[in-house]
């Protein structure tokens, strides 16, 4: 067997979206599953609609995503090469020239069929064909004709694509026929359906890739649910890279539609999150604070390394997103807090005496425990003679500015007590600010 050669071929006329992004990981985890090659090829052959930026936002989707390319390739730079072979086709009187362009003549009677590897042998009357354009009137290839030409020569092995594409293969392999050529093995991937089982789309949440990089979604969460996205192993849902290539081939592939679920996403995303080292997870936390607006660099880094990561540990208990996780960092922050409508009437004036106690006794605190802080409220609630499901509460109102979020003692450990002291006198009524 010939060593795998496979190719993502997208065309530069917008953003990659998230089924190109599906395409893309299923050659690149077949190649490297392999131990093939993974090519990228630019099919720029649309000179009106390809730009430079869609190119720039392709190679830096797939940067993210993690997909590292063995090959790259544009194919304005191979225009000579097209119109060669074209020309090899109208000597042999398998295509003509008529209006300017260059036509492949389809052959009036038989039938093409089309070996997949996914959807069985599909077959093709030529009678529902029509001749075809390969070269436009300003000489520059069509996709049907220039994908042929540039798989050949670059050996690709295997073409794994959308099942949209399929409808496209007889075409392709009457040219590779007529050139004695020997085709690649074909794998028509099925289309990503919406929830309500339509055509994937905008509405449905679908967008570009590094549309999930704004809304705080992992690479790592993006790529385990894109390879879920019609290919399985057993019941298991969470993989690692690694695993993914260890595990993915083509008999895995669904035959049937794939169903975008965004709420699956955040799962997993959540689950991914959950997975990341404290620091590494503190560093992404930090810049998406940054972008969110949340707080300025400066602020950002006066938290120090260590209490960033104590704070994304608690943060991402309840943040499936990063996004999530930065809009609910501000209580970690110097300065103060502002109290949500349904918070401020936790702080009682009965209360009020009692967060002052407890200001005066966190400052005696030099950095203190989850626990000693556990004490401190403790013994102010019993010495005041109050419930704990009363001073509780309006502690952690008066420091965060929410009635929920993470363990209070852990919340109040990661702020620290000089902060902690002046939300709760801020709170209670004093001068001193957060």
């Amino acid at each position: 067997m010939d060593p795998v050669r496979v190719r993502f071929a997208p065309s530069p006329t917008g953003y990659l979206h998230v089924g190109g992004g599906r395409t893309a990981l299923f050659n690149w985890l077949y190649a490297r599953h392999h131990g093939g090659t993974f090519i990228l090829r630019i099919e720029d052959t649309d000179r009106t609609r390809s730009t430079g930026e869609a190119i720039e936002q392709i190679f830096a989707s797939l940067r993210w995503l993690g997909l590292d390319w063995d090959e790259v390739y544009r194919q304005t730079d191979r225009f000579d090469r097209h119109r060669e072979v074209a020309a090899d086709l109208v000597r042999q009187g398998a295509a003509y020239e008529s209006d300017g362009a260059v036509w492949f003549r389809v052959p009036p009677h038989g039938v093409t069929t089309i070996p997949d590897l996914l959807a069985g042998d599909v077959t093709v009357q030529h009678t529902e064909l029509k001749d075809y354009v390969i070269l436009r009137s300003d000489t520059t290839p069509t996709y049907n004709f220039a994908c042929v030409v540039d798989d050949h020569d670059m050996g690709i092995t295997h073409v794994i694509r959308g099942a949209e594409h399929l409808n496209n293969s007889p075409k392709q392999l009457l040219i590779y026929h007529v050139l004695g050529w020997s085709p690649p093995q074909f794998a028509h991937v099925p289309l990503i359906l919406g929830p309500d089982r339509s055509k994937l789309s905008k509405r449905h949440g679908a967008g570009s890739v590094l549309d999930y990089d704004e809304r705080g979604i992992l690479p790592e969460a993006l790529v385990n649910f894109l390879a879920r996205l019609g290919w399985s192993h057993g019941d298991q849902e969470v993989f690692s890279r690694e695993e993914l290539v260890a595990l993915f081939d083509l008999p895995g592939v669904n035959t049937s539609a794939a169903v975008f679920d965004d709420e699956k996403l955040l799962w997993l995303n959540h689950e991914w999150l959950r997975r990341l080292e404290p620091h590494r997870l503190g560093e992404l936390l930090a810049e998406r604070i940054v972008v969110r607006g949340v707080a300025d660099r400066a602020a950002v880094k006066d938290i120090g390394r260590e209490k960033l990561a104590r704070a994304a540990v608690l943060l991402r208990e309840r943040g499936r997103t990063l996004v999530e996780m930065a809009d609910r960092a501000r209580p970690y922050l110097p300065g103060s807090v502002e109290l949500s409508a349904d918070a401020q009437d936790l702080c009682t004036p009965e209360l009020r005496s009692a967060l002052r106690e407890v200001a005066m006794r966190t400052e005696a605190l030099r950095d203190p425990s989850a626990q000693e802080f556990e004490i401190v409220l403790r013994r102010a609630a019993d010495e005041l003679g109050l419930p704990m499901k009363s001073l509780a509460p309006a502690v952690r109102v008066a420091v965060s500015g929410a009635r929920v979020g993470p363990g209070l003692y852990d919340l109040l450990a990661v702020i620290g007590p000089e902060i902690v002291a002046a939300r709760l006198r801020t709170a209670a009524g004093g001068e001193k600010k957060g």
